[in-house]
């Protein structure tokens, strides 16, 4: 199994491009995201990596300084140099899933966002069904 699931915030904007895949044209979203390790003030970087629907998402909804939730499979590459003969490893997540992991702030809710009233029902309600239901 290969899954691993981190939270942190968005170090810049994503990246967003067309890719050529055997299936056709796909969107490919990249970005670092800024995690914090536990029980210390130091950080590293990951660069996270979103295919398809998820690199749609991502172009949409993220931006830098987001705090996420994402869960993923690590892929780590060897790049090696010609000339040198020397080889680099490269680390990053293929994004399978993603949340956001903290509230709107007041200023993306204050842009005219109202929330629904509550609804009318076209008919009447017995009393007793009217106490059992929660969401009324």
């Amino acid at each position: 199994m290969n899954t691993i699931v981190l939270m942190g915030r968005l170090a810049r904007n994503p990246e967003t491009k067309l890719a050529s895949t055997q299936k056709g044209q796909t969107k490919v979203s990249r970005f670092p995201l800024v995690v914090k390790r536990n029980r210390t003030s130091k950080a590293f970087v990951v660069m996270i990596t979103a295919y398809g629907n998820n690199a749609e998402f991502v172009e949409k909804y993220l931006e830098k300084g987001i705090k996420i939730a994402l869960s993923g499979e690590l892929v780590i590459s060897q790049i090696k140099d010609e000339q040198t003969g020397t080889a680099s490893y490269y680390t990053e997540v293929i994004m399978d899933n993603v949340e956001f992991a903290e509230a709107k702030t007041k200023r993306e809710e204050s842009d005219g966002f109202q929330p629904a009233g509550k609804r009318q029902i076209p008919f009447d309600i017995p009393e007793e069904l009217e106490k059992e239901m929660p969401f009324r």
